[in-house]
Parts: structure tokens; sequence; C-alpha cells
């Protein structure tokens, strides 16, 4: 609205030469205009009527010279007197009429029927009593026709008389004839057109004068005014070192243009000095910020050394753990080892989101969005988290929906993951947890809810901060260390999902996450998704462990003992490695494996993917073999997936490992019997 007064405020403006010709020119103008006018009037009015008059007095002399003619009908004389009036300056034809009107004399011009009538009639109808009376008709009846062209004067020949008495004077005088005379106004029609062309040409040549006048005498003080207008625009926009330079006769302007000039200098100084503060504090902050993000780099890389460190000794004492369960039968002995499982297990995913939150904030991890199959992935959800909601006795339910979305599979599975596990662990026994899909025009919208101790209006804006909790007593011990909301809300802001939360205390949670609706993707070959096994066969008779050939190959001593001590208490004949060295020594003696597990990263650039490949190559068969890793970053995850290797992240569970190995065993020995089968 500003913007649009201004705009029109400068549309409705003059310059001050604008103003000053306005001021000056147009009075003139019309004070010009109004005597020209009157002049011309005037002029052009004397000329008319000073062509009638002498007219009218040639009129008369024809008139009085041709009594005698007229009268003896001589029409040479009448001839010879017509054509000396003809010679007269206007005189265009002359025409003399006799008693009865009938024309006499025509010379010169053109006189038609209507002419001749119309003097005839005027003679006819006229009878004049005395000299008084013909003078008054005279006065009254000179000009009979009046056109462009010229005028018609009328003049009555009347007969001498001489008054020898007083009543003698109001006899009937009569007419002997008439003289007609036209007078031309070419000759008066020039005079106009010259007089208004000198008019008009001496008008422009002073209005020029005035108008040159008025700018000399303008320029004296728009100039300058120009100048400091140009200089103070310049100086707005940012230029301050613009000075005016304005010398003239006006003082006020003098003054104002030094006044400009202190202005602007005064402004250059601030914003140096200004800009100098800006500099400082810029510098300040880009120092604090260069520090603030080392510190965070320095934070992240600690935090991923420190968790991949403390996988090492937390999954070897998982194994060592499973070993010490299975040799101590006692029952109070079982009871503190299942506490210090519980410990570990809690150490392990504090562990897992501290290093996703500093991941997430040091932006390593880079979405890598796809078709997501949201079917397939809720039902694995749901399987993965039925014991854990069987033991809390929670109902756990599920709505099959088939459908597809854009986004990143591993992160949203985490997204999904923290969601269920947050509303399990805070759903007191006998409640229930729903997680459910809906199609709401082009989004999909996962929900889960449950019917828990639920969030109080106050603590719903810092349930996604790090470390918070409700300060309500949790139905559940193991209430967590508060990172699982905040991993979600930096995964579902980098993924550019939204998430909706609705919750009152005691009547539940939920949490909505909206997703972009995909296309059915086109049918391709299955990934073996090793995150989803079977339960455990610890008794199995198609595939058992004992007696199986296992290499076991990492660089952390106390892990590659205890893997080896669990092994072994399985039945299993384990061989060791620490090195890629050490691998190549046991092919050359002659080493054969039923089955491989080896750490991702073993120093040196050297991993896991490097040991399978060397041993397949080696053997020249496609031995079973499994990854296990201290890292949890999805590039690892998705090296192993194109490489089709199982992969699991430190620390595992004895349970899930023996799982997984007799899952790998069963799988390639069903595909080691297909070509057999077929070609029997």
């Amino acid at each position: 609205m500003k913007d649009e007064a201004e705009v029109s405020l400068t549309k409705n403006k003059y310059s001050i030469r604008q103003q000053v010709i306005f001021l000056t020119f147009i009075p003139m103008l019309v004070m010009t205009i109004s005597l020209e006018a009157f002049f011309l009037h005037t002029r052009f009015s004397d000329l008319d009527n000073g062509l009638l008059e002498r007219g009218k007095l040639i009129a008369h002399q024809l008139a009085s010279s041709s009594e005698y003619g007229v009268f003896s009908n001589n029409t040479l004389f009448l001839q010879n007197i017509a054509s000396g009036v003809l010679q007269q300056p206007d005189v265009r034809a002359v025409l003399i009429l006799n008693a009865a009107s009938e024309p006499l004399i025509a010379v010169g011009g053109i006189f038609d029927t209507n002419a001749n009538i119309k003097a005839s009639d005027i003679i006819k109808n006229n009878q004049f009593n005395n000299l008084r009376d013909v003078n008054r008709a005279v006065d009254t009846l000179t000009t009979i026709r009046h056109n462009r062209e010229g005028l018609w004067i009328f003049q009555p020949i009347l007969p001498t008389q001489v008054v020898l008495n007083e009543l003698d004077s109001f006899q009937t005088a009569r007419h002997v004839g008439a003289a007609i005379v036209e007078m031309s106004n070419a000759r008066v029609l020039q005079i106009k057109n010259q007089t208004l062309i000198y008019t008009l040409l001496a008008t422009l040549l002073f209005f020029s004068a005035a108008l040159y006048l008025i700018h000399l005498a303008g320029r004296r003080i728009t100039n300058p005014i120009r100048n400091l207008s140009e200089a103070i625009q310049t100086i707005g926009e940012g230029d301050l070192e613009t000075r005016v330079s304005v010398f003239t006769r006006i003082r006020e302007l003098n003054t104002l243009a030094r006044g400009i000039n202190n202005m602007a200098e005064q402004l250059l100084q601030d914003r140096m000095l200004l800009q100098r503060r800006v500099d400082e504090a810029t510098s300040e902050l880009r120092d604090k910020k260069e520090g603030a993000e080392r510190a965070n780099h320095d934070k992240s890389r600690f935090l991923a050394a420190a968790s991949h460190d403390m996988r090492q000794p937390i999954h070897a004492l998982g194994l060592y753990l499973a070993e010490l369960r299975r040799k101590i039968p006692g029952t109070e002995q079982q009871r503190l080892i299942g506490q210090v499982e519980h410990s570990v297990d809690a150490i392990s995913a504090l562990i897992n989101s501290l290093l996703d939150i500093s991941k997430l904030d040091a932006g390593a991890i880079v979405p890598q969005k796809q078709i997501c199959d949201l079917s397939a992935l809720l039902e694995r959800l749901v399987a993965d988290f039925k014991m854990l909601a069987h033991i809390k006795n929670i109902r756990l339910m599920f709505r099959p929906f088939q459908g597809y979305a854009i986004s990143d599979p591993v992160l949203l599975e985490r997204i999904l993951m923290n969601l269920l596990s947050n509303a399990i662990r805070y759903t007191p026994p006998g409640g229930t947890v729903l997680i459910a899909c809906r199609k709401r025009g082009n989004q999909l919208r996962i929900e889960v809810r449950d019917n828990g101790i639920g969030i109080a209006q106050a603590d719903q804006v810092n349930i996604f901060r790090e470390f918070f909790q409700l300060a309500q007593k949790q139905p559940d011990t193991q209430n967590g260390a508060g990172l699982g909301l905040a991993i979600v809300d930096r995964l579902v802001k980098l993924l550019g999902h939204h998430i909706a939360l609705r919750s009152a205390p005691g009547k539940g949670t939920l949490f909505a996450l909206e997703l972009a609706v995909a296309p059915k993707p086109v049918e391709q070959a299955a990934i073996p998704d090793f995150s989803v096994l079977p339960a455990p066969e610890p008794c199995s008779e198609v595939v058992p462990l004992a007696g199986k050939k296992l290499l076991i190959v990492d660089d952390d001593e106390l892990v590659l003992d205890s893997t080896a001590t669990l092994l072994a208490s399985w039945g299993c004949v384990v061989s060791v490695a620490a090195t890629l060295e050490a691998v190549q020594s046991l092919l050359a003696e002659g080493a054969v494996w039923d089955f491989l597990i080896s750490d991702y990263d073993l120093g040196d650039d050297l991993t896991g993917l490097d040991v399978i490949a060397m041993v397949r190559q080696h053997t020249g068969k496609p031995t079973p073999c499994m990854l296990i890793s201290g890292d949890t970053s999805p590039a690892i995850m998705k090296l192993a997936d194109a490489a089709g290797y199982a992969l699991l992240h430190k620390p595992v569970k004895p349970a899930k490992l023996r799982s997984l190995m007799q899952y790998l065993l069963k799988k390639s020995a069903t595909e080691q019997a297909q070509p057999d089968t077929i070609h029997g």
C-alpha cells in the first residue's frame, strides 16, 4: 500500500522547471492571446468598415455623377462614368438602373436575374417623400448583398432639387434611377491574412524568446536543484562518497549543498564504523561457528569411534554371558546373568542412539529415497515387536495394507521402530498398541496408536528434544535415555515427511506419519531380508551346527576369543584369524570351512568383503558367510546388500547369531541340492 502511494505521488508531482514554466508562461500566454484576439478583432472590423464606407462614398459619387446620364438616357456618358469608377481600388462591378429598374450600364462582375429583381424591387417598393426620407433610406438600405467575395452597395439616383419654399421640402422626391457598386473583399482578406500571419509569427517569436529567457532564468535554479536531487538519490542508494558541487548566486542553494556534503561525510564515517564493527562481529561469529563445527565434527568422530570401540567389548561381553549362562545352571546365578544381559542391552541401545544423533547432527546420513513396500515393512516391524508386546501383556494390532510410498526404507523403518518401541514402553500391561496405514488423497498416513499414559499438552512441545523424559512414573522400568523421539524428529525432517501428534493424559497417544504415494514398482528379484529370521533351532536336525567348520576373522582379540568360545560350545570346529595374511596362511595349509564370520572393518583399508572374496576364489565355491560390524552407517548396509551378504551389528545376541547361521547353512544346502535334483 505504501509503495502504491509513493508511485502515485511520484506521478502527480512536477519538476521545478515545470513549475516555473507553469507559473510564468501560462499567465503570459493567456494575456498575450487575449490581447492579440482583441487587436485582430479590432483590426478586422476596421478593414470591413473601411471597405463599406469607401463603397458608400463611391456609390454616392456614382449616383450623383449619373443623374444627367440616366435622365437623358445617355449610355455613353454613363459608360465612361462607370468605367472610371471601376478603376477605383476594390471596385469589382458597377450597375446603373433607370427609373423602371432596367439596367442601363453593367460593368465588371456577374449580375444575375435575382440581383436585378432584388434591386428593382427595392426601387419600386420605396417611395421617398423628401430629402430627409431619402437620406434615412440611404442609411438603412445601403447594403443589399454581403458575402465572402464582396458586398453590393445600393444608392438611388435622385433628381437635384432647389428648395424655394419650406413647404416644398416635404414634397415627394421620386428617383430617376439607381447605382449599385460591388466592392471586392479580396484585398481586405489578403490584408487580414497577412495581419494574422504577422501576428502569429510575432507571437511565436515572442514566446520563443520568452521561453528562452524563462529557461535561462530557471536554469540558474533548476540545474543546481537537480544536481542536489541526483546527489541525494545517489547517496540514498548507498554511494556515500558522492559530493555535491553547486556554486550559484543563490545563497540558500549553497547552504543546502554544504549541508548535504556534511551529511554524506557523516554517514560515510558512521557506515565505516558500523562496517568495521560488523566485520569484527562477523569474524568473531565465523570463528565461533568454525569452532562449533570442528567441535561438532570432533564430537561425531569421537562418538563414532567410541561407539565402535565400545561395541567390541559389549559384543564380546554378550557372547561370554551366553557361554556363562550355559555353564552355570543355578537359578540365582541365572537371574544375575539375566540382569547383566539386561544392562548390556541398555548400554547397547544407548550407544546406538548416541551414534545416530551424532550422525544426524553432522549431516553424515544421506537419505536414499526409493519406492518402499509398506506392507512388507509393517509386517516385519510387527513380527519384530510381537514377542516384546507378548512379554509385557500388550496386544499388538496390525491392519494389513497394500501400498507403496517414496522414502528411504532403512530410515523409515528406524522411525517406525522407535515409535512402536515408545508406544509399547509407555503402555501399561493389558493395553493395546495399533499400527495401521490408510490412504488420503496423494498421501499415505501411517498411524501408531496406544492407550497408554498419554502426554500432557505442556510436554508435547518438548518430547522431540534430546534426553527429555516425561515427569510421570513410567510403567516400564526400562525408560531409555530419551533419544528415540529426538531421532524420529531428525529423520522425519531429513526425509521431508510430516509427523503429527495427538495425545491427552490417561487417554493414550497417536503419532501419524505422512508420506507421498508411489506407484507399484516393476517386479524384481527379491533380496534376502536378514533382519527377519525364523525362530532359533537349537536342536535342528536338518542343518545342525555341531561339527561345522567355521572361520572367524576379527582384528579384536577379545571379540575373536569370545566368539570362538561360544561357537565351540555349540559343537563347531573353529578357526580364527586376525588379519588377511592369517587367512591366507590357513588356506595355504589346506583349511576348508563350512561357514565364514568376518568383521567388516579389519584395518589397513581391508574389509570382510575382501576376506570372503579371497576364500571363495580359493575354494571355488560360494561358502555361506555373514558380516558383523560395529559401524551402523547406511553405507555399509547398502554395500552388504549389494554383495548379497548378511550383516549383523555389534553387539549381536547369541540367539540371533545362531538363528542366522542355521538359516544361511540351510539355504546353502538347499541351493546346492537343487542342481543334483534337476540332473537326476
